[in-house]
């Protein structure tokens, strides 16, 4: 599958403040997957993944609009995120496939939260970008 990266401060993202534990899939009784009751740990530092939800704005065919995606990021302990506030990540990057419904499905990795940085507040519409620092 394709992974692209994706420079987090070209790319704004606002956390909505919910994170969760990804959990480890195994093959159900009859057949199919399920989510274990193991949490999943990133195969490189053994420590385990968390989900960080964002939203973020998307321009397809000229028209933007708002998408909410989970970002999977390793972490000792669950992160504590500003919910509605700017985030950033270390090492974004998304991987895309097509399912055989048709479209596109996003998956997006992240090596760390990044630490904030200074003026990269949300613009409100009219607001120029030192107003939002």
């Amino acid at each position: 599958m394709p992974a692209y990266a994706v420079d987090s401060s070209k790319q704004p993202m606002v956390a909505t403040g919910v994170v969760d534990a990804r959990f480890d899939w195994v093959e159900a009784p009859g057949g199919g997957r399920r989510p274990s009751e193991q949490q999943a740990r990133d195969e490189a530092t053994g420590m385990p993944l968390w989900g960080v939800e964002v939203m973020y704005q998307q321009t397809t065919y000229g028209r933007t609009a708002s998408v909410v995606a989970s970002v999977t990021v390793p972490a000792l302990d669950q992160p504590n995120v500003t919910a509605l506030g700017p985030i950033g990540f270390d090492g974004l990057r998304v991987e895309v496939r097509s399912p055989k419904t048709g479209g596109l499905v996003e998956n997006w990795f992240a090596d760390a939260i990044a630490a904030p940085v200074a003026g990269q507040g949300v613009r409100r519409p009219g607001q120029s970008s030192s107003e939002a620092a």
